[in-house]
């Protein structure tokens, strides 16, 4: 009895969770002796925790990939998240998204990802995403609510070349 108790108990609890998904993306930007950077970033008010997955960046030429946190806040240029999976097409994100990103200095996560020549690079940031549960350990990155200081950002290093980052995240509203 008290197993059917634990498991129904269980199932209305992972009902209660709304759980989406989302895909940003610059597309394909040209750098001509420029830096680029991508940030992910809790609104001031009103926002949900959010779990990234993976970043997955291509560059036509070879070039260097770094990650921060808790930079201050991004403030531009603002770029488009897209609902994916069984998320609504209309749903708007619970968070912002930056492309060509203006955030300030964080903390660095990492070092320097080295992406050769015409080579795309996946960045595992959880477990739960594709192509990472057999990755090793990940320590999953969760922006909490809070702030505009709670983001994450990912710069490619100043290049002369094609540049393509893409970010997938979800939420849960409780």
């Amino acid at each position: 009895m008290k197993a059917c108790i634990l498991v129904l108990l269980l199932a209305v609890t992972a009902q209660a969770q709304d759980v989406r998904r989302w895909s940003m993306t610059t597309g394909n930007v040209t750098l001509a002796a420029a830096a680029t950077a991508v940030t992910i970033q809790q609104p001031a008010t009103g926002s949900v925790n959010v779990q990234l997955e993976n970043a997955i960046v291509y560059c036509s030429v070879a070039c260097q990939v770094s990650q921060s946190r808790a930079g201050t806040a991004a403030t531009a240029t603002a770029g488009t998240v897209r609902p994916l999976g069984s998320t609504p097409i209309g749903y708007s994100a619970p968070f912002n998204f930056f492309t060509a990103s203006d955030v300030g200095a964080g903390t660095s996560q990492g070092g320097i990802i080295y992406v050769p020549a015409g080579g795309t690079v996946n960045i595992c940031l959880s477990t739960l995403a594709p192509g990472c549960a057999g990755s090793g350990p990940v320590a999953p990155i969760t922006l909490v609510t809070g702030n505009t200081n709670m983001n994450y950002t990912i710069s490619v290093a100043s290049m002369t070349g094609d540049v393509n980052i893409t970010l997938y995240a979800r939420t849960a509203n409780q």
